[in-house]
């Protein structure tokens, strides 16, 4: 399974973090890190991946669909 950033970047849409900056205050997670997150390049996993969870509203399903 593969990760897909854009439900976390329409959830911290949703709840007004419209940045990278915001999302990252919001996460507590490194700003380079979230970059890296919501252009796909890296995956959130562990606390990281639970703590999108619970702020966003979003699930693993969300954030890895099954592959076609």
């Amino acid at each position: 399974m593969t990760f897909d950033p854009k439900p976390l970047r329409v959830a911290a849409a949703a709840k007004g973090d419209n940045s990278v900056a915001a999302i990252s205050r919001r996460l507590a997670a490194p700003y380079a890190t979230v970059i890296r997150w919501t252009n796909g390049s890296s995956t959130p996993a562990g606390p990281a991946l639970a703590t999108i969870e619970r702020t966003y509203g979003v699930t693993a399903g969300d954030l890895f669909p099954a592959d076609a």
